[in-house]
């Protein structure tokens, strides 16, 4: 799917990560010290942030809300739409965006709407908030991206835990007067491959029961439940390499224009290896293509707002830039977006 917008653009963006630095060498029981420095070497990650067990995705999602709103001229009554993009929400039922519209004092006068998606998700949510956005008379948009990964992994599983760390954004979309102001998405899927980053039980097609609970030792040492996240990194590996350059590709062509038109490349923190491959099937500078995962791990949804905000030197001094988000679904999606106008606060920590 390919779609363009003009008079639509970010306003303003903030981000939240917990205080809490986990390093890799928690991690000295599941990696020799040879291992943990291969690891960060090719994967790149040498912290992230985890949440305390009391902190829940929607409280680092409130904390960048509030801090946007500090920073940020807007009235609360001007938001008409609230979206909450999570894989860790507060509960199955209700949904979040409900909670947090009481919780920020946000009129009741208001759209909220819960968007269950990982690592493309951002891409996702921000092309809903911008079709939101444009239907809407001065329309504004809070859309609130956030994830604790963290309380989901298995502490003795490799090819998970030492990835993953939580964190949030906030971002306001809004419609604009300036038709001038283009941006331009792409989406895919591939759902014939959708287990191959999931939690097989919790759902309503595998329920819980007391097999749930069960901790396995898979072929490789990995040691967790069908209620822990559970991936086929093999395969993620292969999708990304296979897929995301030409998807990228494919939108330049759609949106008729160049990669040297673009001042930086976002693209999903998912391993430093894979993003520096993708930029070599590109033909990119590494200049060009800003990472962040040495210091945040695969944050999902929240990697590519959290490395705005972490970059925010170079960015506002940018205009045009790419951004790519790839994972869990298998979905991918991509966007080329006008920053020059929007307003990105550095990084709170609760």
């Amino acid at each position: 799917m390919f779609q363009e917008f003009s008079g639509v653009e970010i306003k303003a963006i903030s981000a939240c990560v917990p205080k809490r630095k986990i390093s890799n060498d928690t991690f000295g029981e599941l990696l020799s010290a040879k291992e943990l420095r291969i690891f960060e070497k090719t994967v790149g990650i040498v912290e992230r942030r985890w949440a305390d067990e009391n902190v829940t995705a929607s409280d680092l999602g409130y904390v960048a809300a509030l801090d946007l709103f500090s920073q940020y001229a807007l009235q609360k009554e001007e938001i008409d739409c609230l979206i909450f993009l999570s894989q860790t929400s507060d509960f199955k039922i209700p949904f979040t965006s409900n909670i947090l519209q009481s919780r920020l004092g946000l009129k009741k006068e208001i759209l909220c709407l819960d968007i269950n998606a990982g690592c493309a998700g951002f891409i996702q949510g921000l092309s809903t908030a911008f079709a939101l956005a444009k239907t809407i008379k001065n329309g504004k948009v809070l859309f609130i991206v956030a994830e604790t990964l963290s309380k989901i992994l298995s502490n003795n599983d490799r090819s998970t835990s030492m990835l993953f760390g939580d964190g949030a954004s906030a971002i306001l979309i809004q419609n604009s007067d300036d038709e001038n102001m283009k941006s331009f998405f792409n989406f895919f899927s591939d759902g014939l491959n959708a287990t191959a980053i999931q939690i097989p039980d919790g759902g309503y097609r595998n329920g819980i029961t007391k097999e749930s609970f069960d901790v396995v030792t898979d072929e490789k040492g990995n040691q967790k439940s069908k209620l822990n996240l559970s991936m086929d990194g093999p395969k993620v590996f292969d999708f990304t390499l296979r897929e995301i350059s030409g998807s990228i590709e494919n939108l330049f062509q759609r949106a008729s224009t160049s990669k040297d038109s673009i001042d930086y490349f976002l693209l999903h923190q998912s391993n430093q290896f894979i993003i520096k491959q993708i930029a070599s099937q590109l033909q990119i500078s590494s200049e060009k293509m800003l990472i962040n995962i040495q210091d945040f791990g695969n944050t999902s949804g929240v990697s590519i707002p959290l490395l705005i905000c972490s970059k925010e030197e170079e960015l506002k001094k940018s205009k045009k830039i790419l951004m790519s988000g790839y994972g869990s679904g298998l979905n991918w999606g991509n966007c080329i977006i006008d920053v020059s106008k929007a307003h990105i606060f550095n990084i709170t920590e609760i």
